[in-house]
């Protein structure tokens, strides 16, 4: 499962570039290739560092879980199918697999040459293993709940291993599916409790289409193909080199002088200009981000229904998508996007209307009453400061025109900047008006994290503090189904209420600019992962 983001996004998307490094030297004039072929090197430019080697000692963001992916196996592969219905599935390091008749046992068959990077061989015994790993608690990993209906993991034979569930329901092979599998001949040897602060770049066992070759901190990291990979010929690259440029404007620099070959998210300003550029395309991906405005729905006057929907009225939602995104992104109607199966279709984004918002505001009690133009509520002054991560250029943008929409009905607003790990604080304490952010939609449609009463407590993805009881029984309802498409009518549903109650403002929807040399072939770029067939991509000789 591609899991939503506990990170309410800053998202500063990486970018992919263009330039010499997919070759060893400079390449001579060629025809294109209608082969692959091997040999070269790609180098994709990244805001941060990778923080660790093992995604179950803490919080891995999505870029970070996709270099992952190249290093460490997954029993199968989820495709970006998602639009229409759930995600399917295609073979990784394990090559076929079953349910029972009752469907309480599924039963995987690995593949037999794989072998981690020491060459010990991959087998069940590392699957049976990870899934204790997943079920530790004395590890943060974010995705724990994913395995509660998993009883056991059973090693059946070197190749073959058993999961049992307590239960049937529709995600059980995407949650048995869920995170990298990890080499228990070596980290089974460290401690539990010693994982949280251990380096796991010392005991660094892998097994993937490449292989570590050098980790420079904060400047790069370097992964070379690993000539043992289980499916020949792949990959074609000789190197792939992860650059950190934290700014993104010296990403776009370092893309247009040809000194990296891969940017992952373009700013929309630059988009239009890029796409005249003779050796980058710009690939726009519909991605499952949506941009909000988190309220503090247990903050008086925020908690009023009335007033949020309010102060969504009075936000030209769409000079936000036209101004600072260029027209890149799309209105968001609900709390799933449109890109999603289990989206609502019968939804539309709230129209911009100031006479509606003011009225609202006057009916719940938050008025004008000293003359000085601005609201008051309870005879204290009605400001709402709107908090929002201080390098994000367009976060700021936005957040100077979201100030002065709101002033045209009366409502102060404070935006300010602060440094993301300051603001998370924050966030997660309760201490704040508004959150300017975003969310990535998981492609395990589920909606409980976010929307139920029993998430909605400090430091939770339902840090807002949303609580509608008919939203916690069609959510719940909806998770006691064993059919999806009856499941759905409950979602929808639930989709309705929460966009009466505004308990978020639903801002857009993004898609994400990709720049990538036109040297580079093979790349599909799709929304479930920019390095999604990376094994495949190969230089244009």
């Amino acid at each position: 499962m591609v899991r939503g983001k506990r990170l309410w996004i800053s998202l500063l998307f990486l970018l992919l570039g263009l330039g010499p490094g997919c070759s060893k030297k400079a390449p001579s004039p060629s025809p294109p290739s209608t082969e692959p072929v091997h040999g070269g090197q790609v180098t994709i430019a990244v805001t941060q560092d990778i923080s660790s080697f093992n995604e179950y000692t803490g919080f891995a963001e999505s870029t970070e879980l996709a270099i992952l992916d190249l290093l460490f196996p997954s029993l199968l592969i989820e495709q970006p199918d998602y639009e229409q219905h759930p995600p399917s599935f295609a073979p990784n390091l394990a090559v076929s697999w079953a349910f029972s008749e009752d469907n309480r046992t599924l039963t995987f068959h690995l593949r037999p040459n794989a072998r981690w990077s020491d060459g010990t061989p991959v087998t069940a015994e590392d699957v049976a293993f990870t899934f204790r790993v997943q079920k530790d608690s004395r590890l943060p990993w974010s995705g724990q709940e994913i395995k509660d209906f998993i009883e056991a993991v059973e090693v059946v034979s070197p190749t073959e291993v058993r999961f049992r569930f307590s239960r049937t329901y529709p995600y059980q092979l995407m949650d048995a599916n869920d995170g990298h599998i990890l080499p228990a001949h070596a980290w089974g040897k460290i401690p539990i409790e010693e994982w949280t602060h251990t380096d796991f770049s010392r005991h660094l066992v892998t097994s993937g289409p490449f292989r570590v070759a050098s980790h420079v901190p904060q400047q790069s990291l370097t992964l070379a193909r690993d000539p043992a990979y289980w499916d020949p010929p792949k990959p074609y690259l000789d190197r792939v080199v992860f650059k950190i440029i934290p700014d993104t404007g010296q990403q776009l620099s370092q893309l247009l002088a040809g000194l990296v070959d891969v940017v992952l998210m373009v700013p929309p300003r630059e988009a239009a200009e890029l796409k005249r550029h003779p050796k980058v395309e710009v690939v726009e991906v519909p991605s499952r981000v949506w941009g909000y405005i988190g309220w503090n729905n247990r903050r008086p006057p925020l908690s009023d229904r009335r007033v949020r929907r309010a102060l969504t009225l009075a936000i030209n939602r769409q000079a936000i998508v036209d101004t600072v995104y260029w027209g890149f992104a799309r209105l968001a109607k609900g709390p799933i996007p449109s890109t999603m199966w289990a989206a609502n279709r019968n939804l539309e984004p709230l129209p911009y209307d100031p006479a509606q918002a003011a009225a609202l505001l006057d009916a719940a009690g938050v008025r004008d009453t000293n003359g000085d133009g601005f609201r008051d509520w309870q005879g204290k002054a009605f400001t709402v400061e709107l908090l929002y991560p201080s390098v994000n250029t367009l976060r700021a943008q936005a957040a100077v025109m979201i100030q002065a929409d709101l002033a045209k009905v009366g409502v102060k607003v404070q935006p300010t900047p602060m440094e993301f790990t300051a603001m998370m604080a924050r966030q997660e304490a309760g201490n704040f008006d508004a959150v300017l952010s975003a969310w990535e939609e998981a492609t395990k449609v589920d909606m409980a994290s976010l929307w139920v009463t029993p998430s909605a407590t400090a430091g939770s993805n339902n840090f807002v503090g949303y609580s509608n009881p008919e939203v916690d029984l069609l959510v719940a309802q909806a998770r006691e189904e064993n059919d999806l498409d009856k499941a759905k009518v409950f979602w929808d549903r639930a989709q309705e209420l929460i966009v009466e109650d505004q308990p978020v403002t639903f801002l857009y929807e993004g898609v994400q600019l990709v720049g990538i040399s036109r040297r580079i072939k093979g790349a599909n770029i799709n929304p479930a992962s920019v390095f999604f067939n990376l094994p495949e991509w190969y230089c244009e000789p």
